[in-house]
C-alpha cells in the first residue's frame, strides 16, 4: 500500500460520508471563507513543524511509497494536512447538528485582558523553550513527545483564552470530533505502519506503543490536531452557523 493508496482506502470514505451529511454547510457562502482560513492556518503552522520532525528523523517515509517529495515530506503528507482538516470541520458541523443548538455567553475577559493573557502564554512558552531546549533533542527518547506538546498545547490554550464563550458551550462537539476522528486515524495509522507507508525512530520515542508498532505519541497527535482544527473552525464560524 502506498501513501496515496492509504488516502483512498481510509480518508476517501470519511470524506464521502461526512461530506454527504454536512458538505452543503461546509461549502455555504457563510462558512467557506472560514474553511479556507483554517486550511491556510493549518498549512502555515504544520508545514515547518512536520518538516522539522522529518528532518530530525522522528518519522520518515520510505522511497517507493510516495509520489514526490517537497522539502522533507511527500506530497501526500501535505495532502493529509488538508484532508484531516476538512474531515475535522465536516465532523464539527455534523456534531453541531446532533448536539445543538447552543448559546454563546459573554466573555469573562475584556479584549485588553485577553491580549495580556495571550502575551503571558507566549512569554512562558518562550521561557520553557529556552530552559528545556537541549534536554529533548534528537538523542532523547522524549523528542517526539516534546516536539508535539511544546508546539500544540500552547496553541490550544490560546484558543481557549480567545474563544472561551464559544468553546465552553460546545466542548462536547470538540470531544466528539476528537474521539471519532482521532480514534479512526489512529487505527488507520496502525495499518499504514504495518504496510511500511511511514516509520518512526525508536530512539526518539518513549518506547511505549499502541498495538505492535505505533508510538503513543502518534495517537495523541491525531487527537490534538483534530481538536485544534475543530476549535479553530468553531471560533471563526459566524454565530448563525454554530
Amino acid at each position: 500500500m502506498t501513501y496515496f493508496g492509504f488516502h483512498l482506502r481510509f480518508n476517501g470514505p470519511v470524506l464521502l460520508l461526512a461530506g454527504a451529511w454536512a458538505g452543503r454547510d461546509l461549502l455555504s457562502s457563510g462558512s467557506m471563507p472560514m474553511v479556507l482560513l483554517v486550511l491556510l492556518l493549518v498549512m502555515v503552522f504544520t508545514t515547518p513543524w512536520d518538516n522539522w520532525a522529518a528532518y530530525c528523523g522522528i518519522w520518515g517515509f520510505p522511497r517507493g511509497q510516495y509520489w514526490k517529495r517537497v522539502g522533507w515530506l511527500p506530497v501526500e503528507e501535505y495532502l493529509f494536512f488538508i484532508i484531516q482538516s476538512v474531515e475535522a470541520m465536516l465532523l464539527t458541523l455534523v456534531a453541531l447538528r446532533v448536539l445543538g443548538p447552543f448559546d454563546t455567553p459573554e466573555h469573562l475577559l475584556t479584549w485588553p485582558q485577553q491580549g495580556m493573557a495571550c502575551g503571558l502564554v507566549c512569554i512562558l512558552w518562550g521561557i520553557v523553550g529556552v530552559l528545556f531546549r537541549g534536554r529533548f533533542g534528537r538523542q532523547s527518547r522524549g523528542h517526539y513527545a516534546w516536539h508535539l506538546f511544546f508546539w500544540f498545547l500552547p496553541v490550544i490554550l490560546l484558543q481557549w483564552i480567545i474563544g472561551w464563550p464559544v468553546l465552553v458551550e460546545r466542548g462536547a462537539v470538540v470531544l466528539l470530533v476528537m474521539a471519532v476522528l482521532g480514534t479512526y486515524l489512529s487505527l488507520a495509522d496502525l495499518v499504514a505502519i504495518k504496510h511500511g507507508v511511514w516509520h518512526f525512530d525508536e530512539k526518539q520515542t518513549t518506547g511505549h506503543k499502541i498495538g505492535p508498532s505505533m508510538p503513543w505519541e502518534e495517537a495523541v497527535f491525531f487527537y490534538l490536531t483534530s481538536a485544534l482544527v475543530s476549535q479553530s473552525y468553531l471560533i471563526l464560524l459566524p454565530e448563525a452557523l454554530r
